[in-house]
Parts: C-alpha cells; structure tokens; sequence
C-alpha cells in the first residue's frame, strides 16, 4: 500500500491564475513525493478546456486508483466513472484538498454550506473530516486575472491563417464581414491560432486587473472564518502545501 501523501485539487469556474496554479503544482510533482488527484466542477472543466489545461490534466495527476482526473460528478459527488469521491474524502483517502483558484461562486457557496459541485462536495466533506483544506479565491481586492485566447479585430488583416491552424475547428470567418471569430465551445486553449498570426491579432493569457465587487470580498472574508486556509497568492498556496505534506 502506498505510504505517499495525498493531494485533491479542485478546479472551479475560474480561469485567472488557472494556467500558473498548473504549472506550480506540475513543478511540485516533479520535486515532491506526493499523488496528486484532479477534481472539476462542470464549471470547470468548461474554463480549463478554453484556457489550455483540460488537455493536459493527466501531465499533473498521479494517476492509479487516487490519482486519477474526475468530473462530470452527479449531485451526490460520484463521478463519470463511478468514483464516489465526496466518500472518498470523508474517509480521509486525502491528506490535503486544494481549491485553486476558486470562482467567487465557489467561495459563497461554501461560506453558506452548498455543496451542489463537485469541489463545494469535496470541501464539504473534508471539513467534516477535519482534512486540511487551501483555497485560492479568484477575487481578492484588486486583482490580477488572465484572459482567455481573443482576436482584436482592430489589428486582424483576415488573412486566415488562424482558421486554417486550428486543429480543433474553434477559430471560424465571417465572409460578409470579412471578421475572424473563436468558438469557445470548441476552442481548447492550445494556442495555434496565436502562433500563426504575424500581425499579433490574436492574443493569448492577457494579464489585466480587475477590482472584485464588494459581495465577493465579503464573502472572502467570511471564508477566513470557516476552517480553511485561504491564501493570497500563488506562492503561499504552494508553501502551504509543502508544510501540510512535510516536504
């Protein structure tokens, strides 16, 4: 039986930090003994199959029988491949759940006791059975977030090279009005489309601040009164964990 420690990351509607909260954790892997399971709300599978992570989860999770990637859960938290894992975390089969980063949605849910998501489950159950929970809220004061891949049409020639690089057919023309589009129902973040346009038009990972409305950082208030710890940044959140797991 394995006597490594480990690690539930719950994904969120939340696409800022997304794609550096991967990397962290994929660095972590690569140093640390640790297994690593990956757990996404429908929400999130959404937003990290547009910012370019989806694809990639498997690069991160550990794999075997707690390492896995699971989602599309029912109401009660089994997922599409019939693990329950709300149980799973009740049974303390987790020695640490992360939440990161967490959509504002996420944070009032679990400030008022919903657990309707796969990740408000998880939390859910880790707080009854006192397993160490971090979360990474998306909206703390003025923040800084990143945009998904996005074609400024001030900039586009249409000369459709974005189109014809597409492997995933997301990036489509408009003939009428001579204008270059992305589906993000099919776009999966890889970024072709970007590496193939000379005049720079479409541009991918866009930092810009945002300023959360008063609501959301009350409830991130209200959150550092549950029995969680709720990090600022990304690299609090990756010392935490290195203190929880004793590397």
């Amino acid at each position: 039986m394995s006597t490594l420690k480990r690690v539930l990351w719950c994904i969120t509607g939340a696409g800022g930090h997304l794609r550096d909260v991967f990397q962290a954790l994929k660095a972590l892997r690569r140093v640390g003994g640790f297994e690593l399971g990956v757990a996404l709300s429908r929400a999130g599978e959404e937003v990290a199959r547009i910012y370019g992570v989806l694809d990639r989860l498997d690069t991160v999770a550990s794999g075997g029988r707690y390492g896995g990637v699971y989602k599309r859960a029912t109401w009660s938290g089994v997922t599409e491949d019939g693990v329950p894992l709300g149980g799973r975390v009740s049974l303390r089969r987790y020695d640490v759940v992360i939440v990161a980063p967490a959509s504002s949605n996420t944070v009032a849910k679990i400030v008022h006791g919903v657990s309707d998501t796969l990740p408000t489950i998880v939390v859910s159950q880790a707080l009854k059975s006192r397993v160490p929970v971090l979360i990474l809220p998306a909206d703390q004061e003025e923040t800084v977030t990143t945009l998904p891949c996005r074609i400024d049409s001030s900039a586009c020639t249409y000369c459709l090279r974005c189109v014809e690089a597409c492997p995933h057919n997301a990036v489509y023309d408009l003939p009428q009005e001579k204008e270059v589009r992305i589906d993000y129902n099919r776009c999966r973040g890889c970024g072709e489309c970007a590496a193939v346009c000379r005049p720079g038009a479409i541009r991918c990972w866009e930092k810009v601040t945002v300023t959360p409305s008063p609501i959301d950082l009350e409830n991130v208030e209200k959150l550092r009164k549950v029995q969680v710890r709720v990090v600022r940044h990304i690299d609090e959140l990756v010392d935490e964990l290195k203190s929880l797991l004793g590397l």
